[in-house]
């Protein structure tokens, strides 16, 4: 029973993630997962979300990334840097899998590796939305200034803006000296553009929670107050330990073998001070309301197991990611997550993508996260809690 509730509430908390549209019902989300309980070769009904990596470079330099920090060894680096040339989607074939899945109805998340270096990006937004698809963008905004009005144009349903603190906090994270402002003058010209394109669009502010801004939670959201943001996300650092990569590579080593990800000298769980965190997400709740979503409110308890405990899960919630979502690399690789483990499911520069989602190898993925649920080193990725 308690499994139960735990996914149940996974479910209820899944519409407020910025790559799943808000439109998306319990009774959708139940129909999607159905399979997970019903289908013993690990099939699933296609995806609700496909998150695209439309290229393989970025142009800031996160803390608390493995590709901002070239982190060689991780793979999440591996994953989205693939192996350090540019690969891009080309937009012919962005548009064959939009008509392959419209009809489906997914959100179409695109959200890496940094879209506005993606030359087509207004094209592709054009494309899907035109098929009567919502479609969202994350990224960092450096380029967003340049690039709102085509995206407007092109009718964007949705912008995810990573900022992680007020300007100068958040231009030393990201790793440039003008990114808050350049990000936060773009999120007014989009959302000057969607008015006069006669259309409504959603803004959100994504802020990772993590040792270099937890203290300073308060002063991101006055920072961000005066600008037209819909709503403020505040996701936990996700991250993988030496101690979590060992315990779960004894295992798994051979077959989903895991690296530490995301961490560094600067960038570490164990240096929150969990009495100061709780104090500034209480601060920053009562003055949001409703324009402020942690993913989860995590209770002081919580956090500490979270930040200090990290061989713990948070709870007992399995695995369903990939009943729900696939991500398409920048080189056409189809993967479960690009948190995951490298994981290579098929290519969409090989095969239509409907036959790589329900092909032998990722349903002999879905077969062994159905047996055990969730890996040694999944502890702290938001699939699992």
């Amino acid at each position: 029973m308690k499994i139960g509730l735990d996914v149940l509430k996974k479910a209820l908390h899944a519409a407020k993630h910025p790559g799943i549209s808000e439109g998306a019902s319990l009774f959708q989300l139940a129909w999607k997962g159905l399979p997970y309980l019903v289908s013993p070769s690990g099939r699933a009904r296609p995806p609700i979300t496909l998150y695209w990596n439309v290229n393989s470079v970025c142009n800031l330099h996160c803390k608390m990334c493995d590709v901002g920090t070239f982190n060689e060894d991780s793979n999440f680096y591996k994953n989205l840097r693939i192996d350090r040339k540019l690969h891009e989607i080309t937009l012919d074939r962005f548009k064959s899998v939009i008509d392959e899945v419209k009809d489906f109805r997914p959100t179409i998340a695109i959200n890496g590796t940094e879209p506005m270096m993606y030359k087509p990006l207004a094209a592709a937004v054009e494309y899907a939305s035109g098929a009567g698809l919502d479609v969202a963008v994350t990224t960092g905004a450096y380029d967003l200034p340049e690039r709102a009005e085509e995206l407007a144009a092109a009718r964007l349903t949705r912008l995810n803006v990573s900022i992680d603190g007020a300007p100068a906090l958040h231009n030393v994270i990201r790793g440039r000296k003008d990114v808050f402002e350049r990000a936060t003058q773009g999120i007014v010209r989009f959302k000057d553009a969607v008015r006069r394109h006669g259309y409504d669009a959603e803004v959100l502010v994504c802020a990772t929670i993590m040792n270099l801004n937890y203290h300073r939670l308060e002063e991101l959201f006055d920072a961000i107050a005066k600008y037209p943001v819909d709503r403020i996300n505040f996701t936990n650092m996700n991250f993988v330990t030496t101690e979590m990569a060992q315990a779960h590579n004894l295992k798994w080593g051979k077959k989903y073998a895991a690296t530490v990800n995301c961490l560094s000298d600067e960038v570490h769980p164990g240096k929150v001070d969990i009495d100061v965190l709780f104090s500034q997400m209480e601060k920053v709740q009562a003055k949001g309301g409703d324009r402020v979503c942690f993913m989860p409110f995590f209770d002081k308890d919580e956090l500490k197991k979270y930040y200090h405990r990290p061989m713990e899960f948070m709870g007992k919630v399995p695995c369903m990611s990939t009943w729900y979502i696939a991500q398409i690399m920048a080189d056409g690789e189809v993967i479960p997550y690009t948190r995951c483990y490298y994981v290579p499911l098929g290519n969409i520069n090989e095969r239509p993508f409907l036959d790589v989602w329900n092909g032998e190898k990722a349903n002999a993925w879905r077969r062994d996260l159905r047996k055990h649920g969730r890996f040694p080193a999944c502890t702290r990725c938001d699939m699992v809690y």
